[in-house]
């Protein structure tokens, strides 16, 4: 057996780490404490982009967004991400940890990082689990709903209307397979977590192997009312003032989360007694952490609800527990962790260097426009024309960075150079009283920012 420690990358994507009771939150997670005990716990962990995909290709590749340019735009949003994703060719800690011998395996229920998107480069193999549907024929039958009404009751009304009763029948009958199942699931607080943990219980991986996870029970739908409908008309229509979303379905929200949380804890509990038994916990090198978070429509100039758009602490602070081969305690130091920071600390650990190589000084975060093509999404029907996109994009979904650093929050709008946030220790202050920190912040701003078009 190689000596070279065997690597479990789990990201619970768009977990927010103030949910956590490790982190001061009330959220119930006993297998993932149980975990810190034997781990080091970073308090002050910064995700490099407020969603998936820019995310987590920093976090295989070491560099922000705005240095490998898998992110979306102010023209496109999301709509070129997969060209982007495709496109990439620099070098990976995959394509590394391949070269050094390692089994590289993924799994993921998050169809952003999928073999279908070409995430799954340099991995030996990566499976995706479909955590809704069991075959092609659901998928598509739940697409093609659209085409008939806004949601599954209106669809079904108007296939009878205009007399398709075997269209009806058939639609009728999957849409009922597909229910049963969720309810069967406990959909959408579980999202195929289970799935994954019975796949690696299941089988047996050459060593040394580097496994990554992606587990996304805390993803948006977390409550029932949120079933059948977009999670992307749900935010746009809500920040937009046309459809606000009702206090009540946002507590249902903020429990769901918490409650699909609870769930994922048992996986996670699972999967770490499944590698307890094996005798490879002790051994291996284990990374928790995720992606992003999740604003929860918290008290800010524009209450959001989702993720993407804005650099809400809630939405790019998130947790990340690093457990060492032998169970080894670090001392860590003082600033910020990037997700950004976690491949060369694989690789350190590899060489047998155990030394907190991941805090920084400062830690950053970027967002370059809306996170959604939403004129795609007008055009597709999920969005109605009648609403001033391009008016919401100037308020709100214009390019942002976000610096931290000495305790300091300091986020810039891109297009004018002005001031969204300044906090120190998340209290806001004013920026007229303190210009020299303002100054020294936005400097640094301006260097990352390099030659990108960006105001400071």
């Amino acid at each position: 057996m190689s000596e070279n420690p065997n690597i479990i990358l789990i990201v619970f994507d768009t977990l927010r780490s103030d949910i956590l009771s490790l982190y001061g939150g009330d959220a119930v997670s006993p297998n993932i404490n149980s975990f810190a005990n034997d781990s080091n716990l970073f308090n002050n962990t910064i995700a490099p982009s407020p969603w998936t995909v820019p995310s987590h290709i920093s976090l295989f590749t070491g560099l922000y967004p705005g240095e490998h340019k898998v992110h979306e735009d102010i023209e496109n949003g999301d709509g070129k991400a997969l060209e982007k994703i495709s496109g990439y060719n620099g070098p990976t800690i995959i394509e590394k940890l391949s070269r050094k011998g390692y089994n590289n395996l993924g799994f993921s229920t998050n169809p952003w990082l999928s073999p279908y998107t070409g995430f799954d480069r340099y991995f030996n193999s990566f499976t995706f689990f479909n955590s809704e549907y069991e075959t092609q024929e659901e998928m598509f039958a739940v697409s093609d709903y659209k085409k008939f009404g806004r949601n599954r009751i209106e669809a079904a009304k108007n296939l009878l209307f205009h007399g398709k009763i075997e269209e009806f029948k058939n639609y009728y009958n999957i849409h009922k397979r597909i229910l049963r199942r969720k309810k069967e699931k406990n959909y959408p607080y579980m999202k195929g977590s289970d799935l994954i943990v019975d796949h690696i219980m299941n089988s047996s991986f050459e060593e040394p192997f580097f496994i990554f996870i992606n587990f996304m029970e805390v993803h948006e739908p977390v409550a029932e009312w949120e079933l059948d409908i977009d999670d992307r008309k749900i935010k746009y229509l809500d920040i937009s003032g046309k459809e606000p979303i009702p206090e009540r379905h946002m507590e249902e929200t903020r429990n769901g989360y918490k409650k699909s949380l609870s769930m994922l804890d048992r996986q996670f509990g699972r999967l770490m007694d499944h590698f307890k038994k094996l005798k490879i916990y002790d051994k291996s090198l284990i990374i928790v952490t995720s992606d992003h978070g999740q604003a929860m429509k918290e008290n800010y100039k524009y209450p959001y609800y989702g993720h993407g758009n804005f650099l809400y602490n809630e939405i790019i602070e998130v947790p990340l527990l690093i457990k060492l081969p032998g169970n080894i305690k670090i001392k860590e130091k003082n600033g910020y962790q990037s997700l950004i920071g976690i491949p060369r600390f694989i690789e350190n650990v590899i060489d047998g260097n155990f030394e907190d190589t991941i805090t920084e000084e400062m830690a950053y975060s970027e967002s370059f426009g809306p996170v959604h093509d939403l004129q795609g999404l007008v055009k597709n029907g999920i969005l109605p024309n009648d609403i001033d996109y391009k008016s919401m994009i100037e308020k709100m979904f214009y390019p942002k960075k976000a610096i931290y650093k000495k305790g300091y929050k300091l986020v810039v709008n891109g297009l004018n150079g002005t001031i969204d946030e300044f906090t120190y220790n998340k209290k806001s202050l004013s920026p007229d009283e303190n210009k020299n920190i303002i100054n020294e912040l936005k400097e640094d701003i301006y260097i990352f920012k390099g030659t990108e078009k960006f105001v400071v």
